[in-house]
């Protein structure tokens, strides 16, 4: 490992989005967080089977169907914002710059969105082609020279990249 980091720490570092040394502060902030959000998963990982033990009594597809749904809703919109917000309020996302190397920093910042927008895009037009061929049996060329999924995707690939760009750029801080 590099630095003399262990496995984990590079796990941790790149899970949080974590720049710079992994040092004590970090560490612990880490250490808090995950604690905060495994105290809020012990209910949402109880309940719902209780719920749906008794749902599979009536419909025993439907009760799976809700312990999925609810689990990908939970961790969509409780869990993945909350550890989002606290990185950002513990500062362990922040990446300091020396003023100098501000516009180098923007320029990467810009080569990075621009790059993973176009990672997206292509991504996109790939899994919207294959889709539509498995779950619509329609024909792969016809596809693949759609004009609406090379539309869809080349959107969804800007939206990405300017939300990528916008974040990356708030995450810059200049160094004292």
């Amino acid at each position: 490992m590099k630095n003399g980091e262990n496995l984990r720490d590079r796990i941790v570092k790149h899970f949080f989005n974590i720049s710079g040394d992994f040092d004590e502060y970090k560490r612990q902030e880490v250490n808090r967080i995950g604690t905060n959000a495994l105290m809020m998963c012990i209910p949402a990982l109880l309940l719902p089977p209780v719920v749906a033990a008794f749902w599979a009594k009536n419909s025993p597809d439907n009760a799976l169907l809700g312990i999925i749904l609810f689990n990908a809703i939970f961790f969509g919109v409780v869990i993945c914002p909350y550890l989002m917000v606290a990185s950002r309020r513990a500062h362990l996302t922040d990446k300091e710059v020396d003023i100098s190397d501000m516009p180098a920093a923007r320029r990467h910042v810009l080569k990075s969105a621009v790059g993973q927008g176009l990672y997206f895009a292509v991504c996109m037009y790939l899994i919207t082609v294959t889709l539509n061929c498995v779950f619509d049996g329609s024909d792969v060329f016809r596809q693949l020279t759609s004009l609406s999924n090379i539309k869809t995707a080349i959107g969804n690939g800007i939206i990405f990249g300017i939300i990528m760009g916008i974040t990356y750029s708030v995450r810059l801080k200049k160094q004292r």
